[in-house]
Parts: structure tokens; C-alpha cells; sequence
């Protein structure tokens, strides 16, 4: 008796719902697709063509994208991270050169290493400053907040120059990953509607 009623109970409930559903429903009720990181690359090189979109594609490859908001982001958190890894790299050549290597073992070597460390803490605040802005929605301030992020990288490239006899910096890429990540932030975030 009890499967009966359940049987009857089951055949009921699927004649109500197969009047009130009609198969186009279910085009309606989809979810919105989520964002191409290779389409939204290409979108950014077409935006500013200084963006490369085979960079763009590489360093976001990972990153989750249901929207061109959360690329934005996630292209400013590489920025973040790759000013971190140079302040690493830096922090590292200043110990080395504390602990008395002898291939860093110029003073004015050190004092530019300390330099360029606080020139990457400050590309790191300006990436993070970038980051808060796309949450708050403030897509004009993102420009401005990255628009020192090039020079600065450059200022420590250039002093590594000048005090090692036109030798390349040894954070050259770095500051080159720093400006394409700029570049990339900017036009991302020109793509959000």
C-alpha cells in the first residue's frame, strides 16, 4: 500500500512538471558562460598592441575567469607576485654581499641593491592599490595607480648600469615582466563593462 501511494505520488509530480516545463526553459536557466582567458588576451593586445597576448595567455593561463573583472584582478595579482620575487631575488643579493662574496662586495653595489628593493615594495603597493581598485569598481584609478610601475623598474635597471659600466641589471626581466603586467592590467581592465 505504502508503494502505491509513493508510485502515485511520483506520477503525479512528473505529469505537473512536464506541463509547466517546456524544453527552452532550460536555454534560459543556463549559466553564463565564463570568460576566455585567450579570447580576453587577445581582446587586450587589440585594445593596446604593447600588450603581448602569447604573455598575457601564459601568465593567466591559470587564473579564474568567470568574468573580465577576475582576469583584471588576477593580472594584478602577477604583478604583485613578480615584484615579490624580485624583492626576493634582491634581498638575497644583499645578504650574500653582507656575508662577504666577493663578486658583490662594492658598497655602492649594495646601496643600489637596497634601492631597487624599495623600488620593487613600491610596484608591489601599486599593483595591490590596483587590485583594490578593480574591487571597488574604480577602473579609471587602475591607470593611474600602474602608471609608475615602468619607470620604476627602469630607475633600477638604469642604476645597475651606471655603477656597473653599462653591464645589464640582473633584474632586467623582472622589470621587463613588471611593464608588460602593467600594460596588461590597463587594458583588461579597459575590456570590463
Amino acid at each position: 500500500m505504502r508503494t502505491c501511494a509513493l508510485l502515485v505520488a511520483a506520477t503525479v509530480a512528473a505529469a505537473v512538471f512536464s506541463r509547466t516545463w517546456h524544453p527552452a526553459q532550460a536555454v534560459t536557466t543556463a549559466l553564463p558562460p565564463t570568460t576566455t582567458i585567450g579570447a580576453t588576451c587577445q581582446a587586450a593586445h587589440d585594445a593596446d598592441s604593447r600588450v603581448t597576448a602569447t604573455f598575457c595567455s601564459t601568465r593567466l593561463r591559470d587564473a579564474f575567469a568567470p568574468d573580465t573583472r577576475f582576469l583584471a584582478d588576477a593580472a594584478a595579482a602577477e604583478g604583485v607576485s613578480n615584484a615579490n620575487a624580485a624583492r626576493r631575488e634582491i634581498v638575497t643579493a644583499i645578504q650574500r654581499h653582507d656575508e662577504g662574496d666577493e663578486q658583490e662586495d662594492d658598497p655602492i653595489y649594495r646601496a643600489v641593491l637596497v634601492r631597487c628593493e624599495g623600488f620593487y615594495g613600491v610596484i608591489r603597493d601599486k599593483y595591490g592599490a590596483a587590485r583594490l581598485a578593480i574591487a571597488e569598481q574604480r577602473y579609471g584609478d587602475v591607470e593611474e595607480e600602474l602608471s609608475s610601475v615602468p619607470p620604476s623598474g627602469r630607475s633600477c635597471d638604469d642604476e645597475f648600469a651606471v655603477t656597473r659600466g653599462g653591464d645589464a641589471s640582473p633584474f632586467v626581466q623582472y622589470c621587463e615582466d613588471n611593464t608588460q603586467i602593467a600594460l596588461l592590467t590597463v587594458a583588461i581592465t579597459s575590456l570590463i563593462k
